[in-house]
């Protein structure tokens, strides 16, 4: 059951907000004194014990209430130090990272594929009940303790060398059921954004797509022309209304779009124009420009590759900083206050 110190902040959205009122299991004292409290140690058991299918026993139970202590000590360490510091764009780049990793180890993206679209990554995120602060607070306490850690050992780290043919070869086999990539199609539109729309504006929006869909069909106006004059997708736009790849069965896609809507770009010929489409977000005319069928993408595929490359240099790099935090925690622990009450006593 024994973790590294971050095994807990990387339960998938762990919940982390407090009531101001319950009873403390523990107090830790490094900086400051701060509270553990059962409703926090509660919610974390209850976080493991749905991602392990089983409940925990008393002596794991122990052990995850320690692991959030010796949270609290690093975190108090590393705000301590000055020369620790986490930008705001350090976490949110890396809480899109954390969430496709979470993703692709759901099938919901390809291996090695990053979530980019701020939008998409704010709704996931929101989908599962918890609020963006809320996750990004998780995130900033993951990379401050992750720094103070690998400042506390450079030389270790630095040591850790790239991967060898044979561990990637080996890798691959291991994961070799993770790079089959489902149909796939890419295709230009013309968007017309009903978010946060109401009855009306909807019904405006749907009446502006059919006519812009009549002057594409009934006019020497060309799909081209059509993008830049009347699309509301400024980011597809300025790549001539191109969105894709889009995966069958994309998680994030289908959340985003809807599944008929999803279900129907791929029923389209290339170089055929869609009929105005309806979506979760909106209203397009989409021109499909490239469709791939399934396969199995090979090990010299440049993402295979790079993902296979980071998951060997995250194993070693893993162990490393297992090594090296219980240095740390023994080292905090010997000059903290830590009290334990009610059943922990």
């Amino acid at each position: 059951m024994r973790k590294s110190i971050l095994f807990i902040t990387l339960v998938f959205f762990a919940a982390v907000s407090l009531a101001a009122q319950d009873m403390a299991v523990a107090t830790v004292r490094l900086e400051k004194t701060e509270p553990i409290s059962n409703r926090q140690l509660d919610q974390t058991i209850q976080a493991i014990e749905q991602q392990q299918g089983r409940t925990l026993n008393d002596t794991e139970r122990k052990e995850v209430l320690d692991q959030l202590i010796d949270q609290v000590l690093i975190i108090q360490a590393a705000e301590a130090d000055r020369n620790i510091i986490v930008t705001d764009e350090e976490v949110e780049q890396a809480s899109m990272r954390l969430l496709s990793q979470q993703l692709q180890s759901m099938g919901a993206i390809p291996p090695g594929a990053v979530l980019t679209d701020k939008i998409q990554y704010r709704q996931v995120v929101e989908q599962q009940g918890v609020s963006i602060q809320e996750y990004e607070k998780t995130v900033r306490n993951q990379l401050l303790a992750e720094k103070y850690i690998t400042s506390s050992d450079q030389a270790s780290f630095q040591a850790i060398g790239p991967a060898t043919e044979a561990e990637l070869n080996a890798e691959y086999q291991r994961r070799v059921s993770e790079f089959v990539v489902s149909d796939s199609v890419w295709f230009n539109q013309i968007f017309f954004n009903t978010s946060n729309s109401t009855p009306a504006e909807v019904r405006a929006k749907n009446e502006k797509a059919r006519e812009v869909y009549r002057r594409l069909m009934n006019s020497p106006a060309t799909f081209a022309e059509l993008v830049a004059s009347e699309s509301e997708d400024d980011v597809s736009k300025a790549r001539g209304g191109l969105i894709g790849p889009v995966m069958k069965g994309d998680f994030v896609a289908e959340q985003l779009y809807g599944a008929d809507f999803m279900n129907k770009v791929f029923t389209i010929d290339v170089g055929k124009v869609s009929d105005v489409l309806k979506s979760n977000v909106g209203y397009h005319i989409v021109q499909i420009t490239e469709k791939k069928a399934a396969q199995l993408l090979p090990k010299e595929d440049t993402e295979v590759r790079s993902y296979l490359e980071q998951i060997i240099y995250a194993g070693k790099y893993q162990q490393k900083f297992d090594e090296v935090t219980r240095t740390a925690i023994a080292e905090l622990r010997g000059r903290s206050t830590i009290n334990y009450f009610g059943d922990y006593r």
